[in-house]
């Protein structure tokens, strides 16, 4: 390593060098790990600040007028920093703006610590500076300014370097030829902890191969075997009296677990769920926020595990919840339940490496941003012990470098495969087929169901929560789909993997090897070029067929067949492509037909051979899906395409998509139609107080009325003491004015409400088009009251604005469709929720003007019982946001009056907690809220 090197850290008014300024630069001298010089000073960035630099910062426009400007303070900088080398976290920012100041880039080598982060802290939870701190605890300023982060990064650099130090010699040797690959400018700090350790070591064994099986499972022999039910066997009821006893006020839950609250609607809902399992009915429950569903069915479901040694398999729709079930709700459960049990994690074979692709994918050389994914995987394999992508953080185009060498089912050697012993995917499946409750997710769920029950261990009752997403999450993996990302990825992979084997001597047929290896990537260029016109052509009939009011931001969703006359001209060239891709797949077949012939002799073209021939497969599904959804012949379906362009770049993705009309047929033949106990939940299933909707469109109308139960299980919460409902009559109806008239209505409205609120609000978009038009008007407004507003898709991701929000009560959230649920935020950081319209899906949605179209064909009114009930559901979920706990307290205020003057109104009203409203003008309004902020916790004033 070197003997100096500059740590530097900048504060800047934006990210932008052409258009931002620097406002802070702060240098650390750090030789030998230890800090030997510092330099700060502020800078006049001769503008204001803006309201998040501030925030961020602690600094204000009177701390900087008096600074010197760039120009004046660039030779002090310059002096200090040298010729050594610039290390900091994310260090090209830094570098770009002192580049962008001094008008020329800087020949000094660099060090990025957030790099060094990534590859020797694979596991870590985040990688943002702040994060690092805190997990490694390093002290970090409470202000973020630049010399406390410049220290900090100084710090992290040291500790970092002593991790990678601490590898095994081999790994640091593979890590090294890696970063060589990768370009990357730590190979030269690599190489020389190899150096160092060589000294030390001259005459040891160096191996590479073994570092994975270390605190790895390995061939489960202490396992205890499962005694699965068996037809026939009595099987044991439970006790409600049991039940009972866990939740009650002094039970074991309330020993366990210190804040444990009794809620009575939690012990009744569990003695449900133990009911259904004993009878063997269909339960729905819909529960409400703060009930404490999760253990209310975890409990009967364990319970019956131990008694009947029938596996339950639990499936939810979010990751969150998964993995709050897995990581919060079992171990406390494990605590509780006196008697033991196993319970097991699924996910699919892609969420784990596959350790014999992953060597081979080792063999040949890289691509710089390969090999530098391959390091980190390769140090990350040091540690793991599930092999699971999760640990990895993987971000961007890493995805698809995981589909290189993750366990696809495809490419299995099984009991051939030299690494048997030490697979992560059997370990993960012994796991599943061992236990007793298996936590999963609908996607898996679903997979299962489409392979006829081959993905997932055999289970008897069935719990799913999060049931209100169980139509969007059948229809989704129970149509097809053609993507091109999808396709691109496949040839790309199909590409390397045959160029690797060109590297390859085979042990006979040399001539015919060569020449189907040549004619297969001559048919994949040709493949390439076949796709990119038939895009292109799709791009050109689609963008005929929509209006510009359409071409939101330039996506679209549009029915196939489109309406242009030209669209014939598309299903021909996508039939050449079909044809075109078939030959591909028939080329690379001989290829697999020569490494099979050569396997009976050498064992390790047998792995070669399912590699290529799980790539083949994978084609061959992907071209069946393709022409499927090319000729959309099947009546049951409906076809359509999601397509992104622009002027400038023409198609940027597009996928092809099919999906069952009537899911709710599907959903009963290949799944309700062969269980006998089914348990489905959620906060959100009812409409109006009714399961009619839930029913009628998942398939629950085939089951015989006697064996579906329903239960409903109100909040403990006192909604109408912690939560004012407000709806305003004044804002007119999108559509019905000129588009400015409304914009400039709403924007006028939302900063009303903010300057009541002063931040603390979360506004709920249905379109995005919309919400980016007010965030441009009301920023700079929002920025005068000193209230900071974050737009979804505008200021980071939803995770790192939500984060964001919760920091700061002088914030304002606009968040479209994904924020309406799973967003929680207790506490004061939120304390209004603001609807601005009824949460209707376009009828222009394909998958949406399908079923309206198969409804209408029944004469049966599709915006009653297909728009109405999936707004109301979504209005639910919006309006869930607000009370989180029942401390919280605050308001509501919906903007769209058709919730007042439709017909329809009265059953969004309805479905909620609350019993009371207000309503009337945002000036009424108001001072409604003034009032009802400074009244008690007990009472309401309105």
């Amino acid at each position: 390593m070197d003997k100096r090197i500059v740590v530097c850290d900048l504060e800047t008014t934006g990210l932008d060098p052409k258009f931002d300024n620097i406002i802070e630069v702060g240098l650390v001298s750090l030789e030998m790990g230890e800090v030997t010089g510092k330099f700060q000073t502020l800078i006049n960035p001769g503008r204001s600040l803006p309201l998040k630099v501030k925030r961020l910062t602690g600094l204000d426009d009177s701390d900087l007028v008096q600074a010197p400007d760039i120009d004046a303070l660039l030779p002090q900088i310059l002096d200090f920093i040298g010729e050594s080398p610039i290390a900091g976290h994310n260090v090209q920012f830094d570098l770009g703006f002192l580049a962008s100041a001094r008008g020329v880039p800087f020949a000094n080598n660099s060090y990025d610590t957030l790099e060094l982060a990534r590859l020797v802290a694979p596991f870590a939870a985040s990688y943002r500076l702040e994060s690092l701190c805190n997990e490694f605890d390093i002290n970090l300023g409470a202000s973020h300014r630049a010399l406390d982060d410049a220290l900090a990064t100084a710090r992290l650099l040291v500790l970092m370097l002593k991790l990678a130090g601490q590898l095994e010699l081999g790994v640091l040797m593979q890590v090294a030829k890696l970063l060589l690959e990768a370009a990357s400018g730590w190979n030269g700090a690599f190489n020389d902890l190899v150096k160092e350790r060589l000294k030390s070591f001259p005459d040891k064994k160096i191996s590479t191969q073994a570092y994975w099986s270390r605190g790895h499972g390995g061939d489960g022999k202490n396992i205890t075997a499962r005694k699965d039910n068996y037809p026939g066997r009595q099987k044991e009821t439970l006790e409600e009296s049991d039940i009972r006893y866990l939740f009650g006020p002094d039970g074991p839950f309330a020993e366990v677990l210190p804040t444990y609250e009794y809620r009575s609607q939690q012990e009744v809902m569990a003695c449900c769920a133990a009911a259904a399992l004993n009878d063997e009915r269909y339960l729905l429950m819909e529960a409400g926020t703060g009930v404490g569903k999760s253990m209310a069915y975890l409990v009967p479901a364990v319970l019956w595990c131990i008694k009947n040694k029938e596996r339950v398999l639990v499936a939810t729709h979010t990751i969150n919840l998964q993995e709050q079930l897995w990581f919060k709700d079992i171990p406390v459960l494990a605590e509780v339940i006196s008697k033991p049990f196993r319970a097991a994690l699924a996910k699919g074979r892609q969420n784990y490496v596959c350790l014999r692709r992953w060597l081979t994918s080792l063999e040949s050389q890289h691509q710089p941003e390969e090999a530098a994914f391959y390091a980190r995987v390769l140090v990350w394999l040091t540690n793991t012990g599930a092999g699971d992508k999760s640990e990895l953080n993987i971000i961007g185009g890493e995805e698809d470098l995981w589909l290189g060498i993750c366990g696809e089912a495809e490419g299995c050697l099984g009991m051939r495969c030299p690494y048997q012993k030490d697979c992560f995917v059997q370990k993960a499946r012994r796991a599943a087929e061992e236990a007793d409750l298996i936590i999963t997710n609908h996607s898996l769920l679903f997979a299962d169901v489409k392979a006829e029950n081959r993905v997932l261990p055999a289970y008897g009752p069935l719990i799913i929560d999060e049931a209100h997403h169980l139509e969007e999450s059948a229809t989704a993996h129970l149509g097809m789909q053609f993507a091109q990302g999808m396709f691109n990825r496949w040839l790309g992979i199909a590409g390397k993997t045959m160029a690797r084997f060109a590297e390859k001597a085979p042990p006979g047929d040399w001539a015919r090897w060569s020449e189907n290896l040549k004619k297969s990537q001559e048919t994949r260029v040709e493949a390439a070029e076949s796709m990119r016109l038939f895009y292109k052509l799709l791009g050109e009939s689609i963008a005929v067929s929509i209006s510009p009011a359409d071409n939101e931001y330039g996506r679209v969703s549009t029915r196939l067949p489109c309406r242009d006359p030209n669209y014939g001209e598309v299903v021909v060239c996508g039939g050449k492509c079909i044809e075109v891709l078939r030959r591909l797949t028939d080329d690379m077949k001989q290829c697999v037909e020569l490494m099979e012939t050569w396997a009976i002799t050498e064992e390790s073209w047998a792995g070669y051979a399912r590699d290529l021939g799980q790539i083949v497969h994978s084609g061959e599904s992907m071209v069946d899906d393709f022409e499927f959804i090319l000729e959309g012949r099947d009546e049951d379906f409906v076809y359509w395409v999601d397509m992104a362009f622009s002027v400038r770049w023409g198609v940027r993705y597009c996928t092809l998509m099919a999906a069952p009309i009537d899911v709710g047929a599907m959903l009963y033949e290949r799944l309700f139609k062969n269980k006998n106990t089914v348990i489905m939940t959620s906060a959100t299933i009812t409409v109006n107080g009714s399961y009619d909707h839930f029913i009628e469109r998942t398939g629950l109308r085939y089951i015989q009325r006697e064996n579906l139960v329903t239960s409903n299980f109100d909040s403990p919460f006192a909604y109408d003491h912690q939560a004012l409902l407000c709806i305003n009559r004044d804002l007119p109806v999108q559509g019905a004015v000129a588009d400015n008239v409304y914009m400039e209505s709403l924007e006028h409205t939302i900063y009303k409400l903010v300057e009541v609120t002063g931040g603390r609000t979360l506004v709920l978009f249905t379109s995005h088009r919309t919400l980016r038009e007010v965030y441009q008007r009301l920023k700079p407004k929002l920025e005068t009251l000193g209230v900071c507003l974050l737009g979804h898709g505008l200021d980071g991701s939803r995770s790192r604005i939500l984060e964001e929000f919760k920091q700061d009560s002088r914030t304002v959230l606009f968040g479209a469709f994904s924020f309406w649920e799973g967003v929680d935020v207790p506490g004061e950081a939120l304390t209004c929720v603001v609807i601005v319209k009824l949460p209707f899906m376009s009828p222009s949605v394909p998958i949406i003007e399908a079923r309206l179209e198969d409804l209408a064909r029944k004469e049966r009114d599709g915006f009653r019982l297909l728009s109405v009930p999936q707004a109301v559901i979504r209005f639910k979920q919006g309006f869930g946001r607000l009370i989180r706990s029942c401390s919280d307290r605050g308001f509501v205020v919906v903007l769209d009056g058709r919730i007042l003057n439709k017909s329809y109104g009265r059953q969004f009203l309805r479905s909620l907690p609350v019993k009371n409203h207000i309503r009337g003008s945002i000036d009424m309004i108001i001072t409604k809220m003034s009032e009802w902020i400074n009244s008690d916790n007990t009472t309401n004033t309105w």
